[in-house]
């Protein structure tokens, strides 16, 4: 069960009262916001390596030797067009790759690079991207941002990663460098599950304190149950992935290649964790086998933010398996929210209302703000089954109202979106009662965002504050305080008449 992505929204209007430097910032909550022009929710942005990320590789190279095996020659690129993070199952169900492959002899040069590795253990086998030249054939890829050619992708995996718990990565020695400078990674075992959230104990005492129980539930296989009252704002989890696979890996090896990789770092993961990775849920007619089948049905996208830790700079894409989210049921107005925080590479899990115990603890694998109709067909063709959640089982009529209202929330976010329009304060406030009658909590800090902006357009600073305390309180815990809008909203809280949308409006009706 891994969430989507959303197509980003074309800009189409000028913001000339937005500062040059927050060219992006305003609408910087979500991705299809007509704002932005490329903003990715919750975990894909677009990769963009700056020189300092090719510094840092050369600062770092002496912390690991260089791949020097026997490479498989150039191919077609594999097309992932249909479902990022998701391969089609194939027309007729092709055979598990084979686990035996030739692996390159060990020399002592490729046995000293193995113990400059540590503690990562490297797989036998390693794969190139497979480079289409002359066409197009993968349009996911950008082109600036390809590894090189020649780049071997292998499954490194640290066994001992989070107080044991482990974690395999495929990605290029290079990458894996820069993950190693991680604090996660480079601190003790104790430390790091501090870092995720464990606090370092023993994983059978952490059992005892989880507000959650896994249960099968009828009709979604394993789900997991609240055994007491959850308050708002309670963190659920804070999960480390136990795999992460390079975007460019994942969409420029072929499934079936993809599939030997993810079966050998699979394997090299403790018993434990491998176990809880085999027992996820795999939609059948995968072309890379149940191993690749865990991945493309469950992972994360995820942007591990290394080049901005270490002097700013675009982050890296991942797809990451979190065993324990993954067990987390879909719902259209779910009562969960969660964000990944490069800083402790977990994915933490928030309660975005009251939950009583018995009630299923759900997250939104789509985007909410859309119709019935839509929400079901995107559904459908991901994860292959139909939604039975309150949202989408009303009765006709209300179901009407539901997706009535939906439809004017998409137009107010337009309007209020084109700041050189004549939205009204009480348009936002319009939008902040929809997302209420919706019962999206997990978004609604959306138009708490809006209603600040719009009501210190018309120099009322007081109401332009609460809404910004609003989106604070839960945009905090739905994205994390390392977003432009966060500090965007506490600069209106300290300043409201110095924050850049004082009397924009105003100012825009001349007045």
């Amino acid at each position: 069960m891994r969430p989507a992505w959303f197509t980003a929204a074309s800009l189409t209007t000028t913001l000339p009262l937005r500062p040059p430097h927050l060219a992006c910032q305003a609408l910087e909550v979500y991705q299809h916001s007509a704002t932005c022009p490329f903003y990715s929710y919750p975990f894909m942005r677009a990769e963009n390596p700056t020189e300092r990320l090719k510094e840092l590789a050369v600062l770092l190279s002496g912390a690991t030797g260089e791949n020097d095996g026997a490479h498989q020659p150039a191919k077609e690129v594999h097309s992932l067009d249909n479902e990022p993070g998701h391969t089609p199952p194939s027309e007729q169900r092709t055979p598990p790759p084979s686990r035996h492959r030739k692996t390159k002899e060990q020399t002592p040069q490729t046995r000293q690079q193995e113990r400059c590795l540590s503690p990562w253990s490297k797989s036998p086998t390693c794969r190139r991207l497979h480079v289409s030249t002359g066409s197009n054939a993968n349009t996911n890829i950008n082109t600036n941002n390809n590894a090189p050619s020649d780049s071997e992708f292998c499954a490194f995996t640290h066994a001992s990663f989070n107080n044991n718990q482990g974690i395999t990565v495929i990605t290029t020695p290079d990458r894996l460098r820069l993950l190693s400078t991680l604090p996660p990674v480079t601190t003790d075992n104790g430390a790091a599950a501090a870092a995720a959230g464990g606090g370092g104990d023993p994983q059978p005492e952490l059992e005892t304190i989880k507000p959650y129980k896994p249960i099968q539930i009828p009709g979604k296989g394993i789900g997991l149950v609240a055994t007491k009252p959850i308050r708002t704002g309670t963190r659920i989890m804070s999960a480390t992935p136990a795999i992460l696979v390079d975007d460019r890996a994942w969409k420029g090896i072929r499934a079936q290649e993809m599939g030997v990789l993810v079966a050998e770092g699979v394997a090299g993961l403790p018993d434990k964790e491998r176990e809880r990775v085999m027992g996820l849920s795999v939609k059948s007619g995968w072309q890379g086998g149940r191993e690749y089948g865990v991945v493309a049905g469950n992972a994360f996208r995820v942007v591990i933010d290394l080049v901005g830790m270490l002097g700013g700079g675009e982050g890296l894409e991942f797809h990451g398996v979190f065993t324990e989210v993954s067990r987390l049921n879909h719902d259209c107005a779910p009562n969960l929210g969660y964000y990944f925080d490069s800083k402790t590479l977990s994915l933490k899990v928030y309660a975005v209302r009251d939950i009583f115990p018995g009630e299923e603890l759900t997250i939104s694998y789509v985007d909410v703000v859309q119709p019935h109709s839509t929400r079901q067909k995107s559904l459908s063709s991901a994860w292959s089954f139909t939604c039975t959640c309150p949202r989408c089982t009303l009765e006709p009529h209300l179901l009407g109202e539901s997706d009535s209202r939906v439809k004017q929330m998409q137009e107010l976010r337009r309007e209020l979106d084109d700041y050189s329009g004549a939205a009204m304060p009480q348009t936002a406030e319009l939008l902040v009662t929809l997302y209420e009658l919706e019962g999206l909590q997990v978004r609604i800090y959306e138009a708490y965002y809006r209603a600040a902006l719009e009501w210190n357009g018309v120099e009322d600073a007081a109401r332009a504050v609460k809404y910004a305390r609003l989106c604070l309180d839960k945009g905090l815990l739905l994205r994390g305080e390392d977003r432009p809008f966060v500090e965007s909203m506490r600069e209106m809280v300290r300043d409201a008449k110095g924050h850049w949308s004082w009397r924009f409006r105003v100012k825009e009706r001349g007045l």
